[in-house]
């Protein structure tokens, strides 16, 4: 249990790396917008094939649908994450968010309670990056510090998509799954 800023936390603060972590391996493996982040429930994540694959159906920009392929370890830390909430994660026909605060002093939460906003889902990962950052006992030299410092949601976005550009996924793929209306914002991955 922990004291942050006069507030007490009536949660172990495991809980709350499991969140973080959960959140960040999100973003970072589906190159999800803080905004679809921040809407994503249980009932739109789903297994295929046996459960080692599963999709993620996403209400982008412009009200358009389209569909990520979280890996395994990201849902392995939703289930953590969803554990911690005292909910049954394997029920998958739920409308909840699937990233919620547990009780979250750095964030706001939404009028309902239960959903971050997309700013509160910006306060976390920048809150988080920051703490990483200043890990003494991690091996990053002080350029890695300093854009951890520096860096947003948007910057696990952009990464999402050099890598799949720089992993020789064609650009249309590449488009498809970012949710871009043109090619050529696409092409600043490139």
């Amino acid at each position: 249990r922990y004291r942050l800023r006069g507030w007490a936390a009536s949660f172990p603060l495991s809980a709350q790396y499991r969140l973080a972590r959960a959140l960040l391996l999100l973003l970072g493996h589906t190159g999800l917008r803080r905004e679809e982040a921040a809407m994503t429930t249980r009932d739109l994540l789903k297994p295929l094939a046996g459960g080692d694959l599963w999709e993620l159906a996403v209400l982008g920009k412009g009200d358009k649908w389209r569909t990520v392929f979280p890996p395994l370890r990201v849902i392995e830390a939703l289930r953590a994450h969803w554990a911690d909430r005292e909910l049954d994660f394997e029920f998958g026909m739920q409308q909840l968010p699937l990233l919620a605060p547990i009780a979250n002093p750095v964030t706001r939460r939404d009028k309902e309670g239960e959903r971050f906003s997309a700013d509160s889902i910006g306060q976390l990962v920048s809150t988080t990056l920051k703490r990483i950052a200043g890990d003494g006992t991690l091996d990053l030299n002080p350029e890695q510090r300093a854009k951890l410092i520096d860096a947003s949601t948007h910057a696990l976005r952009h990464t999402f998509g050099t890598l799949f550009v720089a992993n020789g996924v064609p650009l249309d793929v590449v488009q498809t799954v970012m949710g871009h209306e043109s090619l050529e914002t696409t092409t600043i991955y490139v």
